[in-house]
């Protein structure tokens, strides 16, 4: 489906812990890029330092976009030379879509 799809995962979204809240906005964690509706138009997480900083920013620019949303999958792909996770949500009128997020610059990082 995916060409070099490496996980996929079905998990309940839990609530972000206050102590990663507070490592985001020591970051000073920006989205670029644009509405994540493709590899072309990926969200970019700028200023995440790792995945510590990104996954709660990709949840994070979520919430702010869909609101209450279902998290179904997440998968890891390579394309082009970057690294993308591919989050496929449910919004809350029931539309399912894969939102497509950058995360080259902090993918497989280590603080």
């Amino acid at each position: 489906m995916f060409p070099g799809l490496c996980a996929a995962a079905k998990t309940a979204e839990p609530a972000m812990p206050e102590r990663l809240e507070k490592r985001e906005a020591a970051t000073r964690i920006t989205y670029q890029g644009g509405d994540g509706s493709s590899f072309e138009k990926a969200v970019v997480i700028a200023g995440a330092k790792s995945s510590m900083d990104g996954v709660p920013a990709e949840r994070k620019w979520l919430k702010k976009k869909y609101g209450n949303y279902e998290k179904l999958k997440q998968a890891l792909v390579k394309e082009g030379g970057k690294y993308y996770d591919l989050v496929t949500i449910r919004t809350k009128k029931g539309k399912e879509l894969v939102v497509y997020f950058d995360i080259s610059g902090f993918f497989n990082r280590e603080e």
